[in-house]
């Protein structure tokens, strides 16, 4: 660590001049940039700040006002502090250059003995020389952990871990919904750690840059581009020295915003790569049906009376090292369940975690029983949990294949939201929920239900008065006092009266249609995202 005054003034060689602290004690931790030994009145227009300055007193030797100026000027340049050795030029502090020093708390120092400056000089350097040292390879390590990680394709969890393991401090990423995306916990359970965590993380503010807030002093750092941050890394208990924590913490947060652009890169160029027939359709390069039609039986879809879009999902990889493993697995169970039901159709991996079918419905067969027989094949042969989305059924081949983005849609939608009784799920199934829950990792979506309901959740989080669910039951009545007073049984005047408060915390009015609207889809999100 960089030395400070304090650490200075604990030399062997400044104790042998038996100082006395006269002013500014509050301040003797402050970090030491340099250390000047300097007799020039003019010595404040050369420093640049956080310099400790050793003198005998001679540029204090004169008028007391010229005394005054002098500290004045050093307060004012920033510097770290003055040592002052008495002696026979210099007996004392004039009392108003000491009342000057006290009110700005400056770190005024007098030595009684004499003291070899050269030394303390020498040794100070030495040890400030050493500490740049020490921090260039502490910044190398940090770059090289990270530099690998990046080559190596890790995602948030690795890169947070090795963020925590290097800082030897809990480590922990959130989105914008205060919601947790990935942690370490170092020294302490994760229970602990991540114990009402959206609660105390409401009570520490989001602001720009690397700064220490909130009431148990967080080290916070935002993490993406400049404008379209989509999370923030927070370090619970950082290291005493806030150069290197804050050096760590940002490098982690650049980290973390590479390996986000990389995913989206390799899924992009996984969507061009794969899919090939479908993919050709849904991007519109395949306008007319009887080319899709002569493609479609090159590729060995049989004839049918209509056809049929489906998405078959399964749970995200948890990492790299198994993805490649889930998709054969994927693709392997889906042509099994085709294979079983002898059905034809084209499949394709437009994702990692979806197959996207066209199916052939044969004649005299209806649409419901064919997707209730492969659906039941799927889930039988699926080892895990998989959810079945189904887009368009129309006698034209190009209608029903670009209905495969609606497919892909309630299929993730509904496996999100676990609604896996049913065999398979259409629109219907879903709708503003499944908008909801499909966009709700948007940082666009998080930051309007923050827009929305901050004031409020904040509330929450300090009082716990139950305003947010009373909310929620207003809004699930539609607005209607009476109904909401029947339901919550609770007297009117009293229900008003929270009302009220409800509008003045958030400042808007609850009987306007669209501030219902509003509120309630922000509300949605915010509960989805729990």
């Amino acid at each position: 660590m960089a030395p400070t005054v304090r650490s200075i003034l604990a030399t062997a060689e400044v104790r042998s001049g038996d100082p006395e602290v006269l002013s500014g004690s509050a301040q003797l931790d402050r970090p030491v940039r340099w250390v000047h030994v300097s007799e020039v009145e003019e010595v404040a227009g050369l420093l640049e700040g956080d310099e400790l300055i050793l003198s005998t007193g001679l540029a204090m030797s004169g008028s007391v006002d010229a005394a005054v100026a002098y500290v004045t000027a050093l307060i004012a340049s920033g510097a770290a502090g003055l040592v002052i050795e008495l002696g026979d030029r210099f007996a004392s502090v004039p009392p108003p250059v000491l009342s000057v020093a006290r009110e700005a708390d400056f770190p005024l120092v007098v030595l009684h003995r004499q003291t070899r400056f050269v030394l303390v000089t020498e040794q100070v350097h030495r040890a400030i020389v050493a500490d740049r040292f020490d921090f260039v390879r502490y910044a190398q390590q940090v770059h090289e952990t990270f530099t690998t990680l990046s080559l190596d394709g890790g995602g948030p969890d690795e890169i947070v871990r090795a963020g925590a393991d290097i800082a030897g401090s809990s480590m922990v990423l959130e989105d914008l919904n205060r919601r947790v995306v990935a942690f370490h916990a170092v020294g302490r359970p994760a229970e602990g750690l991540l114990a009402d965590w959206e609660r105390r993380s409401r009570l520490c503010p989001v602001g720009e840059g690397t700064r220490l807030a909130g009431v148990e002093g967080w080290l916070t750092t935002p993490v993406g581009n400049r404008g379209n941050e989509w999370g923030r890394l927070v370090v619970p208990n950082p290291l005493a020295d806030q150069q290197r924590s804050s050096m760590l913490i940002e490098r982690t947060a650049q980290a973390l915003q590479l390996s986000r652009m990389v995913e989206r890169d390799q899924l992009s160029i996984q969507l061009q790569a794969q899919g090939g027939f479908l993919a050709e359709i849904l991007d519109d390069r395949i306008e007319d049906e009887s080319v899709a039609l002569t493609r479609a039986r090159a590729l060995g879809l049989a004839s049918g009376t209509h056809y049929v879009a489906i998405a078959v999902q399964t749970d995200p990889a948890v990492d790299e090292g198994t993805s490649s493993r889930a998709r054969r697995r994927l693709t392997e169970r889906v042509a099994r369940a085709l294979a079983g039901t002898r059905l034809s159709a084209v499949a394709g991996l437009l994702h990692d975690d979806q197959v996207s079918l066209l199916v052939s419905i044969p004649a005299r067969s209806s649409d419901d029983d064919v997707l209730t027989e492969l659906a039941r094949a799927l889930h039988a042969d699926a080892g895990g949990r998989v959810t079945i989305g189904v887009g368009l059924a129309d006698p034209d081949l190009l209608r029903a294949a670009r209905s495969l983005r609606t497919a892909q849609h309630v299929a993730r939608v509904a496996h999100e939201v676990g609604r896996s009784q049913r065999p398979y799920h259409r629109q219907a199934d879903i709708r503003l929920h499944g908008l909801v829950a499909q966009l709700r990792d948007d940082p666009r979506v998080q930051s309007f239900v923050e827009a929305e309901l901050d004031p409020l959740l904040e509330h929450e989080a300090r009082h716990a008065d139950g305003l947010l669910d009373l909310l929620r039951m207003y809004l699930a009545a539609g607005g209607n006092k009476a109904e909401l007073a029947r339901v919550a049984h609770r007297n009117r005047p009293a229900l008003y009266a929270k009302l009220a408060r409800i509008e003045q915390i958030l400042g808007v009015p609850l009987d306007d249609p669209a501030s219902r609207l509003s509120l309630g889809v922000a509300l949605m999100a915010h509960d989805q995202a729990r």
